[in-house]
Protein backbone atom coordinates (compact mmCIF):
# COMPACT_ATOMS: atom_id res chain seq x y z
CA UNK A 1 0.00 0.00 0.00
CA UNK A 2 1.34 3.53 -0.77
CA UNK A 3 1.55 5.21 2.42
CA UNK A 4 -1.67 8.10 2.47
CA UNK A 5 -0.95 11.25 3.96
CA UNK A 6 -3.14 11.85 7.12
CA UNK A 7 -6.36 13.24 5.87
CA UNK A 8 -9.72 12.55 6.57
CA UNK A 9 -12.10 10.72 4.44
CA UNK A 10 -13.88 13.42 3.42
CA UNK A 11 -10.21 14.52 1.52
CA UNK A 12 -9.04 17.51 2.83
CA UNK A 13 -5.87 17.65 0.34
CA UNK A 14 -2.77 17.25 2.01
CA UNK A 15 0.38 20.47 1.73
CA UNK A 16 3.20 19.67 0.13
CA UNK A 17 5.01 19.29 3.46
CA UNK A 18 1.99 17.05 4.58
CA UNK A 19 3.12 14.31 1.77
CA UNK A 20 5.71 11.39 1.72
CA UNK A 21 8.67 11.31 -0.15
CA UNK A 22 7.68 8.78 -3.20
CA UNK A 23 10.69 8.56 -4.64
CA UNK A 24 11.52 4.66 -3.41
CA UNK A 25 7.64 3.33 -4.57
CA UNK A 26 7.26 1.61 -7.84
CA UNK A 27 5.16 3.26 -10.65
CA UNK A 28 1.57 3.17 -9.51
CA UNK A 29 0.90 0.56 -12.18
CA UNK A 30 2.32 -2.33 -9.80
CA UNK A 31 0.51 -1.79 -6.80
CA UNK A 32 -3.10 -1.06 -8.56
CA UNK A 33 -2.77 -4.08 -10.59
CA UNK A 34 -3.18 -6.21 -7.28
CA UNK A 35 -5.50 -4.32 -6.12
CA UNK A 36 -8.04 -4.24 -8.86
CA UNK A 37 -7.96 -8.17 -9.37
CA UNK A 38 -8.01 -8.65 -5.67
CA UNK A 39 -11.65 -6.46 -5.95
CA UNK A 40 -12.16 -9.10 -9.13
CA UNK A 41 -11.39 -11.83 -6.36
CA UNK A 42 -13.60 -10.95 -3.61
CA UNK A 43 -16.20 -11.11 -6.45
CA UNK A 44 -15.28 -14.50 -7.66
CA UNK A 45 -15.21 -15.78 -4.13
CA UNK A 46 -18.67 -14.63 -3.12
CA UNK A 47 -19.93 -16.09 -6.38
CA UNK A 48 -17.95 -19.29 -5.72
CA UNK A 49 -19.41 -19.51 -2.37
CA UNK A 50 -22.82 -19.20 -3.83
CA UNK A 51 -22.11 -22.04 -6.13
CA UNK A 52 -20.57 -24.24 -3.46
CA UNK A 53 -22.93 -23.35 -0.13
CA UNK A 54 -24.69 -26.70 -0.37
CA UNK A 55 -21.87 -28.65 -0.28
CA UNK A 56 -19.99 -26.34 2.01
CA UNK A 57 -22.24 -26.83 4.46
CA UNK A 58 -22.26 -30.64 4.80
CA UNK A 59 -17.85 -30.95 4.17
CA UNK A 60 -16.18 -27.64 4.56
CA UNK A 61 -12.97 -29.72 3.60
CA UNK A 62 -14.46 -30.83 0.02
CA UNK A 63 -12.30 -30.03 -2.92
CA UNK A 64 -14.98 -27.66 -4.29
CA UNK A 65 -14.90 -26.14 -1.23
CA UNK A 66 -11.41 -26.10 -0.80
CA UNK A 67 -11.51 -24.38 -3.91
CA UNK A 68 -13.94 -21.53 -2.70
CA UNK A 69 -11.78 -21.04 -0.04
CA UNK A 70 -8.16 -20.36 -2.16
CA UNK A 71 -10.33 -17.83 -4.00
CA UNK A 72 -10.43 -15.62 -0.60
CA UNK A 73 -7.00 -16.29 0.76
CA UNK A 74 -5.60 -16.28 -2.81
CA UNK A 75 -7.14 -14.50 -4.95
CA UNK A 76 -8.55 -12.04 -2.61
CA UNK A 77 -6.67 -11.65 0.52
CA UNK A 78 -3.43 -12.84 -0.53
CA UNK A 79 -3.53 -10.40 -3.78
CA UNK A 80 -3.98 -7.23 -2.06
CA UNK A 81 -1.30 -8.11 0.82
CA UNK A 82 1.31 -8.53 -2.26
CA UNK A 83 0.35 -5.26 -3.89
CA UNK A 84 0.87 -3.90 -0.67
CA UNK A 85 3.87 -5.24 0.30
CA UNK A 86 5.18 -4.42 -2.73
CA UNK A 87 3.94 -0.92 -2.65
CA UNK A 88 4.66 -0.24 1.59
CA UNK A 89 8.05 -2.07 1.83
CA UNK A 90 9.76 0.84 0.22
CA UNK A 91 8.20 3.30 1.85
CA UNK A 92 9.08 1.80 5.49
CA UNK A 93 12.60 0.38 4.47
CA UNK A 94 13.52 3.31 2.97
CA UNK A 95 14.85 1.98 -0.17
CA UNK A 96 13.27 1.00 -3.64
CA UNK A 97 12.54 -2.66 -4.95
CA UNK A 98 15.62 -4.08 -6.34
CA UNK A 99 13.67 -4.20 -9.49
CA UNK A 100 10.29 -3.25 -10.82
CA UNK A 101 9.88 -5.20 -14.09
CA UNK A 102 10.48 -8.33 -11.89
CA UNK A 103 7.56 -6.87 -9.60
CA UNK A 104 5.55 -6.95 -12.87
CA UNK A 105 6.93 -10.76 -13.88
CA UNK A 106 5.80 -11.23 -9.86
CA UNK A 107 1.90 -9.95 -11.11
CA UNK A 108 2.24 -11.98 -14.28
CA UNK A 109 3.25 -15.36 -12.45
CA UNK A 110 0.64 -14.63 -9.17
CA UNK A 111 -2.71 -13.51 -10.97
CA UNK A 112 -2.95 -16.68 -13.50
CA UNK A 113 -1.45 -18.61 -10.82
CA UNK A 114 -4.16 -17.79 -8.37
CA UNK A 115 -7.24 -17.79 -10.99
CA UNK A 116 -5.75 -21.53 -12.45
CA UNK A 117 -5.23 -23.25 -8.84
CA UNK A 118 -8.86 -22.78 -7.21
CA UNK A 119 -9.84 -23.90 -10.87
CA UNK A 120 -7.68 -26.99 -10.38
CA UNK A 121 -9.27 -28.20 -6.78
CA UNK A 122 -12.49 -28.03 -8.16
CA UNK A 123 -12.22 -30.02 -11.50
CA UNK A 124 -9.74 -32.45 -9.55
CA UNK A 125 -6.86 -31.71 -12.30
CA UNK A 126 -3.73 -32.33 -10.84
CA UNK A 127 -1.40 -31.08 -13.45
CA UNK A 128 -3.28 -27.84 -13.00
CA UNK A 129 -3.12 -27.82 -9.81
CA UNK A 130 0.65 -28.53 -9.52
CA UNK A 131 1.38 -25.51 -12.38
CA UNK A 132 -0.73 -23.46 -10.82
CA UNK A 133 1.16 -24.05 -7.66
CA UNK A 134 4.43 -22.98 -9.01
CA UNK A 135 3.18 -20.37 -10.36
CA UNK A 136 2.04 -19.21 -6.81
CA UNK A 137 5.72 -20.10 -5.32
CA UNK A 138 7.92 -18.73 -8.22
CA UNK A 139 5.71 -15.21 -7.80
CA UNK A 140 6.32 -15.37 -3.71
CA UNK A 141 10.46 -16.40 -4.38
CA UNK A 142 10.35 -13.66 -6.88
CA UNK A 143 8.77 -11.22 -4.33
CA UNK A 144 11.04 -12.16 -1.23
CA UNK A 145 13.93 -11.73 -3.34
CA UNK A 146 12.60 -7.87 -4.29
CA UNK A 147 11.63 -6.95 -1.17
CA UNK A 148 15.15 -8.04 0.31
CA UNK A 149 16.14 -4.63 -0.72
CA UNK A 150 13.72 -2.46 1.45
CA UNK A 151 13.40 -5.03 4.16
CA UNK A 152 16.61 -5.31 4.81
CA UNK A 153 17.30 -1.72 6.33
CA UNK A 154 17.96 -1.74 9.84
CA UNK A 155 16.61 0.47 12.91
CA UNK A 156 12.72 1.11 11.38
CA UNK A 157 11.20 -0.72 13.78
CA UNK A 158 7.98 -2.89 14.29
CA UNK A 159 6.96 -2.35 10.63
CA UNK A 160 10.17 -4.01 8.68
CA UNK A 161 9.76 -6.66 11.87
CA UNK A 162 6.94 -7.44 10.68
CA UNK A 163 7.21 -7.62 7.41
CA UNK A 164 10.23 -9.48 7.17
CA UNK A 165 8.69 -12.11 9.13
CA UNK A 166 5.28 -12.12 6.99
CA UNK A 167 7.59 -12.44 3.68
CA UNK A 168 9.27 -15.27 4.87
CA UNK A 169 5.97 -17.42 5.97
CA UNK A 170 4.00 -16.68 3.18
CA UNK A 171 6.85 -18.15 0.93
CA UNK A 172 6.64 -20.93 3.50
CA UNK A 173 2.93 -21.32 3.27
CA UNK A 174 3.30 -21.41 -0.87
CA UNK A 175 6.03 -24.13 -0.34
CA UNK A 176 3.01 -25.87 2.35
CA UNK A 177 0.63 -25.45 0.15
CA UNK A 178 2.91 -27.26 -3.17
CA UNK A 179 3.52 -29.91 -0.76
CA UNK A 180 0.21 -30.01 0.63
CA UNK A 181 -1.03 -30.40 -3.33
CA UNK A 182 1.27 -33.13 -4.43
CA UNK A 183 0.16 -35.10 -1.06
CA UNK A 184 -3.87 -35.33 -1.90
CA UNK A 185 -2.91 -37.56 -4.90
CA UNK A 186 0.60 -39.24 -3.46
CA UNK A 187 -0.72 -39.83 0.18
CA UNK A 188 2.90 -38.75 1.64
CA UNK A 189 1.45 -37.56 5.19
CA UNK A 190 -1.68 -40.30 6.14
CA UNK A 191 -0.84 -39.85 9.48
CA UNK A 192 -1.53 -36.19 9.18
CA UNK A 193 -5.12 -35.21 9.74
CA UNK A 194 -4.89 -31.89 10.25
CA UNK A 195 -2.54 -30.78 7.52
CA UNK A 196 -5.37 -28.22 6.00
CA UNK A 197 -5.83 -26.64 9.46
CA UNK A 198 -2.71 -26.14 9.96
CA UNK A 199 -1.79 -24.97 6.21
CA UNK A 200 -4.74 -22.21 6.57
CA UNK A 201 -3.49 -20.75 9.93
CA UNK A 202 0.10 -20.78 8.78
CA UNK A 203 -1.34 -18.57 5.98
CA UNK A 204 -4.33 -16.43 7.86
CA UNK A 205 -2.38 -15.89 10.87
CA UNK A 206 1.61 -15.62 9.71
CA UNK A 207 1.48 -14.41 6.73
CA UNK A 208 -1.95 -12.24 5.76
CA UNK A 209 -2.72 -11.49 9.21
CA UNK A 210 1.05 -10.68 10.45
CA UNK A 211 1.65 -8.78 7.27
CA UNK A 212 -1.65 -6.51 8.23
CA UNK A 213 -0.27 -5.73 11.58
CA UNK A 214 2.89 -4.60 10.50
CA UNK A 215 1.49 -2.47 8.27
CA UNK A 216 -1.29 -1.10 11.19
CA UNK A 217 1.96 0.16 12.71
CA UNK A 218 2.97 2.44 10.39
CA UNK A 219 -0.86 3.04 9.12
CA UNK A 220 -2.43 3.36 12.37
CA UNK A 221 -0.52 6.52 13.33
CA UNK A 222 -0.25 8.77 10.01
CA UNK A 223 -4.12 8.29 9.73
CA UNK A 224 -5.01 9.64 13.09
CA UNK A 225 -2.49 11.51 14.13
CA UNK A 226 -1.81 10.02 17.41
CA UNK A 227 1.62 9.30 19.76
CA UNK A 228 1.14 7.17 22.46
CA UNK A 229 3.41 7.57 24.78
CA UNK A 230 5.41 4.36 25.63
CA UNK A 231 6.75 1.90 23.77
CA UNK A 232 3.80 0.76 20.87
CA UNK A 233 2.02 -3.02 21.90
CA UNK A 234 2.42 -3.50 18.31
CA UNK A 235 6.03 -3.89 18.53
CA UNK A 236 5.31 -7.15 20.76
CA UNK A 237 2.82 -8.12 18.57
CA UNK A 238 5.00 -8.55 15.18
CA UNK A 239 7.17 -10.56 17.96
CA UNK A 240 4.87 -12.86 19.47
CA UNK A 241 2.89 -13.60 16.00
CA UNK A 242 5.35 -15.30 14.50
CA UNK A 243 6.73 -17.47 17.02
CA UNK A 244 3.28 -18.38 17.96
CA UNK A 245 2.82 -19.44 14.37
CA UNK A 246 6.03 -21.19 14.17
CA UNK A 247 4.56 -23.71 17.48
CA UNK A 248 1.53 -23.55 16.46
CA UNK A 249 1.17 -25.01 13.14
CA UNK A 250 3.39 -28.00 14.09
CA UNK A 251 1.21 -28.92 16.34
CA UNK A 252 -1.85 -28.61 14.27
CA UNK A 253 -0.30 -30.85 11.66
CA UNK A 254 1.21 -33.29 14.27
CA UNK A 255 -1.86 -33.12 16.38
CA UNK A 256 0.57 -32.66 19.35
CA UNK A 257 -2.53 -31.00 21.77
CA UNK A 258 0.08 -29.03 24.31
CA UNK A 259 2.18 -27.60 21.71
CA UNK A 260 -0.85 -26.45 19.46
CA UNK A 261 -1.98 -24.92 23.12
CA UNK A 262 1.53 -23.09 23.82
CA UNK A 263 1.48 -21.56 19.80
CA UNK A 264 -2.40 -20.74 20.41
CA UNK A 265 -1.03 -19.11 23.51
CA UNK A 266 1.25 -17.31 22.11
CA UNK A 267 -0.71 -16.08 18.73
CA UNK A 268 -3.53 -15.00 21.14
CA UNK A 269 -1.37 -12.91 23.21
CA UNK A 270 0.38 -11.15 19.82
CA UNK A 271 -3.97 -10.57 18.90
CA UNK A 272 -4.32 -8.86 21.66
CA UNK A 273 -0.53 -6.85 22.06
CA UNK A 274 -2.16 -5.88 18.33
CA UNK A 275 -5.68 -4.94 19.37
CA UNK A 276 -3.96 -3.16 22.36
CA UNK A 277 -2.39 -0.56 19.91
CA UNK A 278 -5.41 0.05 18.14
CA UNK A 279 -6.88 1.30 21.39
CA UNK A 280 -3.78 3.64 22.24
CA UNK A 281 -3.90 4.68 18.88
CA UNK A 282 -7.76 6.00 19.01
CA UNK A 283 -7.05 7.10 22.59
CA UNK A 284 -4.41 9.70 21.80
CA UNK A 285 -5.83 10.41 18.14
CA UNK A 286 -5.73 14.02 16.85
CA UNK A 287 -8.01 13.25 14.27
CA UNK A 288 -11.84 12.26 14.23
CA UNK A 289 -12.85 8.77 13.22
CA UNK A 290 -14.09 7.98 9.90
CA UNK A 291 -15.01 5.19 7.76
CA UNK A 292 -11.62 3.81 7.55
CA UNK A 293 -11.88 3.13 11.16
CA UNK A 294 -15.37 1.50 11.09
CA UNK A 295 -13.98 -0.94 8.80
CA UNK A 296 -11.08 -1.45 11.31
CA UNK A 297 -13.10 -1.45 14.37
CA UNK A 298 -15.73 -4.18 12.50
CA UNK A 299 -12.72 -6.08 11.36
CA UNK A 300 -11.82 -6.23 15.52
CA UNK A 301 -15.13 -7.45 16.54
CA UNK A 302 -14.59 -10.00 14.30
CA UNK A 303 -10.94 -11.23 15.08
CA UNK A 304 -12.37 -11.09 18.75
CA UNK A 305 -15.00 -13.71 17.60
CA UNK A 306 -12.73 -16.06 15.67
CA UNK A 307 -9.78 -16.20 19.00
CA UNK A 308 -13.39 -17.05 20.56
CA UNK A 309 -14.42 -19.91 18.18
CA UNK A 310 -10.24 -20.99 17.75
CA UNK A 311 -10.59 -21.61 21.99
CA UNK A 312 -13.88 -23.03 22.11
CA UNK A 313 -12.90 -25.46 19.10
CA UNK A 314 -9.35 -26.45 21.33
CA UNK A 315 -10.86 -26.49 24.64
CA UNK A 316 -14.64 -27.32 24.72
CA UNK A 317 -15.41 -30.78 25.37
CA UNK A 318 -17.65 -30.61 22.07
CA UNK A 319 -18.62 -33.88 19.21
CA UNK A 320 -16.69 -33.81 16.04
CA UNK A 321 -19.02 -32.08 13.96
CA UNK A 322 -19.41 -28.85 15.93
CA UNK A 323 -15.29 -29.04 16.47
CA UNK A 324 -15.83 -28.37 12.37
CA UNK A 325 -18.25 -25.71 12.57
CA UNK A 326 -16.27 -24.08 15.00
CA UNK A 327 -12.96 -24.71 13.06
CA UNK A 328 -14.74 -22.99 10.26
CA UNK A 329 -16.25 -20.26 11.94
CA UNK A 330 -12.55 -19.41 13.34
CA UNK A 331 -11.44 -19.66 9.97
CA UNK A 332 -14.37 -17.54 8.12
CA UNK A 333 -13.81 -15.18 11.07
CA UNK A 334 -10.16 -14.79 10.38
CA UNK A 335 -10.60 -13.84 6.84
CA UNK A 336 -13.44 -11.35 7.81
CA UNK A 337 -11.19 -9.91 9.91
CA UNK A 338 -8.50 -9.38 7.45
CA UNK A 339 -11.25 -8.91 4.28
CA UNK A 340 -12.89 -5.71 6.05
CA UNK A 341 -9.14 -4.10 6.80
CA UNK A 342 -8.57 -4.27 3.08
CA UNK A 343 -11.85 -3.05 1.98
CA UNK A 344 -11.74 -0.12 4.20
CA UNK A 345 -8.08 1.02 3.59
CA UNK A 346 -8.18 0.08 0.07
CA UNK A 347 -10.66 3.18 -0.23
CA UNK A 348 -7.64 5.34 1.54
CA UNK A 349 -4.86 4.16 -0.85
CA UNK A 350 -6.50 3.79 -3.91
CA UNK A 351 -7.65 7.88 -4.08
CA UNK A 352 -4.26 8.61 -2.83
CA UNK A 353 -2.75 6.76 -5.80
CA UNK A 354 -5.32 8.41 -7.64
CA UNK A 355 -4.66 12.05 -6.41
CA UNK A 356 -0.98 11.29 -6.84
CA UNK A 357 -1.19 10.71 -11.10
CA UNK A 358 -3.85 13.75 -11.60
CA UNK A 359 -1.50 15.83 -9.56
CA UNK A 360 1.36 14.71 -12.08
CA UNK A 361 -0.72 15.27 -15.00
CA UNK A 362 -1.71 18.58 -14.13
CA UNK A 363 -5.61 18.29 -12.49
CA UNK A 364 -5.45 19.80 -9.35
CA UNK A 365 -8.72 21.29 -9.36
CA UNK A 366 -12.80 19.05 -8.63
CA UNK A 367 -13.84 19.99 -12.59
CA UNK A 368 -17.41 20.03 -11.05
CA UNK A 369 -17.41 22.19 -8.01
CA UNK A 370 -13.94 23.82 -9.32
CA UNK A 371 -12.69 23.97 -5.74
CA UNK A 372 -8.88 22.48 -5.04
CA UNK A 373 -9.28 18.48 -5.83
CA UNK A 374 -9.59 16.05 -2.76
CA UNK A 375 -9.03 12.68 -2.47
CA UNK A 376 -13.03 12.28 -1.96
CA UNK A 377 -13.80 13.66 -5.61
CA UNK A 378 -12.35 10.09 -6.41
CA UNK A 379 -15.37 7.94 -5.29
CA UNK A 380 -18.95 7.72 -4.39
CA UNK A 381 -18.94 8.18 -0.73
CA UNK A 382 -22.22 6.61 -0.69
CA UNK A 383 -20.79 3.41 -2.40
CA UNK A 384 -18.07 3.28 -0.01
CA UNK A 385 -20.80 3.02 3.02
CA UNK A 386 -22.50 0.55 1.35
CA UNK A 387 -19.46 -1.37 0.80
CA UNK A 388 -18.86 -1.38 4.50
CA UNK A 389 -22.39 -2.73 5.25
CA UNK A 390 -21.74 -5.35 2.34
CA UNK A 391 -18.29 -6.29 3.57
CA UNK A 392 -19.59 -6.67 7.06
CA UNK A 393 -22.75 -8.31 6.92
CA UNK A 394 -21.34 -10.49 4.05
CA UNK A 395 -18.72 -12.20 6.15
CA UNK A 396 -20.61 -12.17 9.28
CA UNK A 397 -23.11 -14.43 6.87
CA UNK A 398 -20.50 -17.03 5.62
CA UNK A 399 -19.56 -16.85 9.77
CA UNK A 400 -22.81 -17.70 11.49
CA UNK A 401 -23.58 -20.12 8.02
CA UNK A 402 -20.36 -21.90 8.86
CA UNK A 403 -21.56 -22.06 12.64
CA UNK A 404 -25.05 -23.33 11.70
CA UNK A 405 -24.14 -25.58 8.83
CA UNK A 406 -26.66 -23.73 7.06
CA UNK A 407 -26.38 -23.61 2.98
CA UNK A 408 -29.22 -20.49 2.47
CA UNK A 409 -26.50 -18.47 5.18
CA UNK A 410 -23.78 -19.21 2.83
CA UNK A 411 -25.93 -17.99 0.07
CA UNK A 412 -26.40 -15.17 1.64
CA UNK A 413 -22.96 -13.86 2.78
CA UNK A 414 -21.54 -15.33 -1.19
CA UNK A 415 -24.08 -12.86 -2.60
CA UNK A 416 -23.39 -9.81 -0.43
CA UNK A 417 -19.77 -10.57 -1.10
CA UNK A 418 -19.49 -11.01 -4.63
CA UNK A 419 -22.18 -7.90 -5.05
CA UNK A 420 -19.28 -5.66 -2.78
CA UNK A 421 -16.11 -6.86 -4.75
CA UNK A 422 -17.67 -5.82 -7.86
CA UNK A 423 -19.06 -2.34 -6.83
CA UNK A 424 -15.71 -1.57 -4.71
CA UNK A 425 -13.93 -2.04 -7.84
CA UNK A 426 -15.84 -0.41 -9.95
CA UNK A 427 -16.42 2.42 -7.16
CA UNK A 428 -12.39 3.64 -7.15
CA UNK A 429 -11.11 2.29 -10.52
CA UNK A 430 -13.87 5.35 -12.11
CA UNK A 431 -12.85 7.77 -9.76
CA UNK A 432 -9.82 8.73 -11.14
CA UNK A 433 -10.79 8.48 -15.11
CA UNK A 434 -14.33 10.36 -14.40
CA UNK A 435 -12.59 13.71 -12.99
CA UNK A 436 -9.29 13.32 -15.56
CA UNK A 437 -12.54 12.88 -18.35
CA UNK A 438 -14.40 15.80 -16.89
CA UNK A 439 -11.49 18.20 -16.36
CA UNK A 440 -10.24 17.60 -20.26
CA UNK A 441 -13.46 18.98 -21.44
CA UNK A 442 -13.47 22.71 -22.57
CA UNK A 443 -15.31 25.21 -20.25
CA UNK A 444 -18.33 26.56 -22.26
CA UNK A 445 -16.90 29.57 -22.43
CA UNK A 446 -14.01 28.05 -24.39
CA UNK A 447 -15.97 26.35 -26.61
CA UNK A 448 -17.99 29.24 -27.70
CA UNK A 449 -14.83 31.08 -28.42
CA UNK A 450 -13.60 28.28 -30.33
CA UNK A 451 -16.47 28.46 -32.60
CA UNK A 452 -16.41 32.60 -32.95
CA UNK A 453 -19.05 33.23 -29.88
CA UNK A 454 -18.29 35.48 -26.98
CA UNK A 455 -18.00 34.45 -23.65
Amino acid sequence: MTVAAPVSFAGRAPSAAAMPAVAVTPPPSVPMTFLAAAGIGLAAFGAAVVAVAGRAAVSPTAPTVVAAVHLCMLGFLGTAVLGALHQFSPVVGGRPLRSVPVARITTGLWIPGVAALPLGFATGHPVLVSLAGGAVLAALALTAWNLSAPLSARGRGAPVTGLRWAVGVFVTTAVFGVVYAVDRHAGWFPLMPYRVLAHAHLGLLGALGLTYVAVAEKLWPMFLLAHPPGRSPGAYAVRLMPAGVAVLVPGLLFALRPLAFVGGGLVAAGLAAHLASLAAFVRYRRRRLELLHAFVLAGAAMLVIAAVLGGLAGLAPVSTMWRIRLTAGEVMALAAWLGLAVVGHAHKIVPFVGYTVLRARGVDRDPVGGGPLLFGHLFHQWAARAALAGTGAGFAALVAGSLAASAPLLRLGGVLLAATGAAVTANLAAGPVRVRRAAARPAPSTALVSKGGTA
